[in-house]
Parts: structure tokens; C-alpha cells; sequence
């Protein structure tokens, strides 16, 4: 699941673009319940390493950033945070609704 899939391609003056604007990702939900991680020192500047203990992949770094409303996972994200993790399941789901997985 790459982020950038979930723009609409838009085409302007016959050059094909991404569509930042609309962007399901807003309409990601969680109907299973989240788990939680603490932030340590060694995931600081490092969000992909929290993707790999939350999910055992790297792939997830950018939707607990979403989720948890950090822009700057390089400045925002500090050691003693609380994230909220969300379900796999819930991702999986999410996924197969905006792309063929």
C-alpha cells in the first residue's frame, strides 16, 4: 500500500497530476479497537521503525503519522508520545476499498 495511490490522477493541460486536494484517506475509520505505543528514543525521527514493531513492515510509518495528526514525523514525533495504532484489518479493508489488493 503506497500512499501516493490514494490521489486521484487529474489531468491538467495534458499533463497528468496527482489530485492533493481529494483525498480518501480523510475517510479512513476504525471499526475495530486500536492499540497504543509509547514512543521510545530510538524510534524519535524514525516512524518507519514504529511501523515495524506495530505491524512487522515498514510500509505503515505514514498512516500512524496520519492518524495521530503529525505532519513532521522528523520534528513533531517525541520520545513518551502515545500513538494510536490502527488494526490491520482495518488498513487491509481500507485498502481493498480504494485499491484491487
Amino acid at each position: 500500500m503506497n500512499r501516493t495511490d490514494f490521489f486521484e490522477k487529474v489531468t491538467v493541460d495534458d499533463t497528468e497530476e496527482r489530485d492533493f486536494l481529494r483525498n480518501p484517506l480523510s475517510t479512513f475509520t476504525m471499526n475495530y479497537s486500536p492499540l497504543y505505543y509509547r514512543v521510545n528514543s530510538a524510534d524519535v525521527m524514525r516512524p518507519w521503525l514504529i511501523s515495524y514493531n506495530c505491524y512487522g513492515v515498514v510500509d505503515f510509518w505514514w498512516l500512524l503519522m496520519f492518524i495521530n495528526d503529525i505532519e513532521n514525523p522528523f520534528t513533531d514525533l517525541e520520545e513518551g508520545m502515545l500513538l494510536k495504532v490502527p488494526n490491520s484489518i482495518d488498513i487491509y479493508d481500507f485498502a481493498k476499498k480504494y485499491r484491487v489488493v
